[in-house]
């Protein structure tokens, strides 16, 4: 299966995977000491910085609407 798995995506997407894996268990096995009580809940830092990570994405594709030039900005 793992063979598999390296053919499939590849090393490096295979170890982010097994990563993935790993954290996701320690997150079960392990007690994290949050600051506030909503950093206690199960898997928050993965859906912190998932929905973080789409939130930059939006604001990126905003901002690359709102500032871009024309493609003959620097001709003209």
């Amino acid at each position: 299966m793992i063979k598999l798995l390296f053919q499939k995506f590849g090393k490096i997407n295979t170890s982010v995977l097994f990563l993935c894996i790993l954290f996701c268990v320690l997150e079960l096995v392990g007690h994290r000491h949050g600051e506030t009580s909503i950093e206690d809940f199960l898997f928050f830092p993965a859906f912190f910085g998932f929905i973080s990570c789409i939130v930059i994405f939006k604001l990126g594709v905003s901002l690359r609407a709102f500032l871009m030039k024309d493609e003959d900005y620097y001709d003209k």
